[in-house]
């Protein structure tokens, strides 16, 4: 059976993440340890292995999946109700099972952790980002070279190729840029700009500051607006000259 490289990268890597929390936290609780007696002393461990898989959960489905995607709303929601159902939770295991009178303390160490991770996360993500920026330019101008009817980018650190006819219209997502297929939809690292500079003008139009289509799939045209399949895009003021020009030829 062949491997898949990243997710080997991402069991290795979040193995290694696991190992340094739990050595972390024993070198300062290796003397208090010795005094707790039972269940009582694996419990705290117990507790992180559960810790950490809140914050991959947190990270990879939530954060990336929501919160980075332009679901900013769904993501606050979800994140607000599990931090709020999982407080309540362990304040309550932690005074019925552990008789803890005061769990603010572990409940403040929950909210710190889910913080701290999520930064940690971000950080790796932005350092993964600039080294593959920097690799980006070289990779896309010999794709350009030999592919002049494909749109090459950079997704999740695997490269993808896209047939132009294929893509129907492009979003931009500040940084990122949503590509919409028939079939798929990706997301890249680049400005909206960039994509539309590496774009053929006689096949895509950006309509406005947020959206470029493929002529090829539009359906209906109005004032305001314009339709590909069952998705309505709306034309920016200072472009609806433009995309007029582009479409009826004056």
């Amino acid at each position: 059976m062949k491997r898949n490289p990243l997710l080997n990268h991402f069991v290795v890597r979040n193995l290694l993440g696991l190992l340094a929390l739990l050595a972390v936290h024993f070198l300062a609780d290796m003397y208090a340890m010795d005094q707790r007696v039972g269940f009582s002393k694996l419990s705290p461990y117990v507790y992180l292995l559960m810790l950490y898989g809140w914050l991959v959960f947190h990270n990879r489905i939530l954060f990336e999946r929501l919160f980075l995607q332009g679901k900013k709303a769904a993501y606050f929601g979800c994140l607000i109700l599990l931090m709020a159902l999982g407080s309540f939770n362990m304040s309550f295991i932690l005074q019925t099972q552990f008789a803890i009178v005061r769990p603010l303390p572990h409940l403040v160490n929950f909210w710190v952790y889910t913080v701290t991770g999520l930064g940690v996360y971000v950080t790796y993500r932005y350092i993964r980002m600039q080294g593959q920026k920097e690799r980006q330019p070289v990779e896309e101008t010999k794709a350009v070279t030999e592919m002049t009817d494909n749109f090459s980018c950079t997704v999740d650190g695997v490269r993808q190729v896209i047939a132009h006819t294929d893509i129907r219209y492009l979003e931009s997502l500040e940084n990122y840029v949503k590509i919409f297929t028939k079939s798929k939809t990706y997301i890249t690292r680049m400005t909206l700009k960039e994509a539309e500079d590496r774009l053929p003008k006689r096949l895509f139009v950006r309509i406005s500051r947020s959206s470029i289509v493929n002529t090829a799939y539009v359906d209906t045209i109005e004032s305001d607006t314009l339709r590909i399949g069952t998705k309505e895009l709306r034309i920016g003021k200072v472009y609806k000259r433009y995309v007029a020009e582009q479409f009826t030829g004056d």
